[in-house]
């Protein structure tokens, strides 16, 4: 929840409480010496406009900033200000936390005599659960800002990275395929070992970019995407490594377009992701089988293998962050980024993810997705 719903709640509910005609939250500065009007209830909305206050200046705020309700029983015999002519009580309590002040909570009446220093114990639960709110939301929107401040590092570190390392393969496959001259077997050992590392690390790389595009993402940016254009896309990209391997892969499409909600390039992440591990950890001579279909409603995409399985032990860990099951890490290089990132993107298009694996027979991978609508193609 946003911090103006928060605070616009807590203006209405010490309103409605104390049956007062209007009231006001107010929210100290970075200096502590200044208050700015940051909620309204019953009040002009160009108070929101006006600029912050020094503490001094009101006498309400003065003393509630003392720790204690300020109350004014009848504005003409007194010298507290107050908004407005039509006011003539008002009460101002503190808002604290932690024995710090956060800001102030005014309420007003149009009749004198309306509040006492009773009415500030009604609302002190009101106000203590306001302060809790405010608190817990402000630590929301620091960790947000943090979390996007380390995906912007991570994005940037990993781009620097990419380039010394996409060069040293080139130059370490260029030895290998024999322009610098004919190597002995125990200079290709070394070069084909620095090699697998070289590929290792940019993998890592990958991962760790798309980890950091996928926590940038926001709902802003997705919209509707037609699912069987990512999953052609995959399987023709992914075709020559199967190739490679002499894996059999088929593809059974869907003669009907899905539309489902998500980002091109979040959809193909999943995807390379999924059928990229398929191929990656089937022997030669297997097969890769990539169906979708609608089913209930919604998208499902199939990823089915005759690889190495996965450990039913390992199942229960399978998404998590740098996880890999202990039969992957002695068979291919990874990173265990790759699933986590998957699951996240899935549940984030409002699907998800299930898989079923029997080791030494295969694994099967099944994605689901809501669909916003179909259509003949």
């Amino acid at each position: 929840m946003e911090l103006s719903h928060v605070l616009t709640y807590l203006a209405e509910s010490a309103a409605i409480a104390l049956r007062a005609d209007a009231a006001a939250v107010c929210l100290l500065d970075e200096s502590g010496t200044r208050l700015s009007v940051a909620a309204i209830h019953g009040l002009p909305a160009e108070l929101l406009d006006r600029g912050p206050q020094e503490i001094q200046s009101c006498a309400l705020d003065r003393e509630a900033m003392s720790s204690r309700a300020a109350v004014v029983a009848d504005a003409q015999h007194g010298p507290l200000e107050l908004p407005g002519q039509d006011f003539r009580a008002g009460l101002c309590t503190p808002l604290i936390h932690e024995g710090q002040p956060v800001g102030t909570l005014h309420v007003y009446a149009t009749v004198p005599e309306r509040f006492s220093e009773d009415d500030a114990v009604t609302l002190r639960p009101l106000v203590d659960l306001g302060v809790a709110a405010i608190t817990a939301t402000r630590a929301m929107a620091e960790l947000e800002a943090l979390e996007a401040n380390q995906a912007q590092f991570i994005r940037v570190m990993t781009h620097e990275l990419r380039s010394p390392v996409v060069v040293a393969q080139s130059l370490v496959r260029n030895v290998l395929e024999g322009y610098a001259g004919k190597l002995t077997d125990k200079q290709a050992d070394v070069f084909t070992r620095i090699n697998r590392r070289l590929d290792g690390l940019e993998n890592l790389i990958n991962d760790l970019l798309d980890l950091a595009a996928g926590k940038a993402l926001g709902p802003a940016e997705e919209g509707p995407v037609v699912l069987n254009a990512s999953i052609g896309r995959v399987v023709l990209l992914l075709q020559p490594r199967a190739e490679d391997k002499s894996l059999e892969m088929t593809f059974q499409s869907c003669r009907d377009q899905l539309v489902v909600r998500g980002t091109e390039e979040g959809l193909d992440r999943v995807f390379v992701n999924v059928v990229g591990n398929a191929v990656k950890y089937t022997s030669p001579g297997g097969a890769v089988a990539v169906s979708v279909q609608q089913v209930d409603g919604q998208a499902q995409v199939e990823v089915a293998d005759t690889g190495i399985g996965i450990p039913e032990e390992a199942l229960p860990h399978l998404f998590e962050e740098f996880y890999r099951a202990p039969n992957a890490k002695k068979t291919e290089v990874g990173t265990g980024l790759g699933l986590a990132i998957v699951k996240d993107l899935v549940e984030r298009y409002g699907g998800r993810i299930q898989v079923k694996s029997t080791v030494g027979v295969g694994t099967t991978f099944t994605v689901t997705l809501p669909l916003l609508s179909t259509g003949a193609v």
